[in-house]
């Protein structure tokens, strides 16, 4: 008589072999999703800093701009057609960061999960921040430490 198929022991034999290579690969795929999600915010970050630069040279929309030195939320961006103007060249209706932990793995408070900005249009300086507003989760216009290793 033939013997068509796979035995028990095979079959058992392959399945082990899948479940360690999917335990050796899960965390290299982890580790990969959390560093795309945060670069993604750190380009989005660098959109927003744009955006609201070529929003600042329209005469128009920069007399509502409310200019901060200390970094304020961009989703509570003062002045209404500048924030609209802003969301406009970006092309959203809100804004919210991807990434739930920094480049050190360390947890973002679900509020602190948000792009931070400041402007000071006479100077056109722009300076966008994500998960904290320390030097460390600098977007624009240089990358932090705790955003990018």
């Amino acid at each position: 008589m033939k013997n068509k198929g796979f035995s028990m022991v095979e079959l058992i034999i392959v399945i082990a072999i899948m479940a360690i290579l999917a335990g050796v690969l899960t965390p290299a795929l982890i580790k990969y999703i959390h560093k795309s999600r945060l670069s993604t915010d750190v380009n989005m970050g660098r959109e927003i800093a744009m955006a609201i630069m070529s929003c600042v040279v329209n005469d128009n929309v920069r007399d509502n701009a409310v200019e901060h030195a200390t970094p304020q939320p961009v989703s509570d961006m003062d002045g209404s057609d500048f924030k609209k103007e802003v969301y406009d060249t970006l092309g959203v209706t809100d804004i919210k960061g991807k990434s739930k932990k920094d480049a050190d793995g360390n947890e973002f408070d679900v509020d602190k999960r948000c792009f931070y900005y400041t402007l000071d249009s006479n100077k056109n300086k722009v300076e966008v921040y994500y998960g904290g507003i320390t030097e460390d989760y600098q977007v624009y216009p240089k990358a932090g430490s705790k955003l990018v290793k």
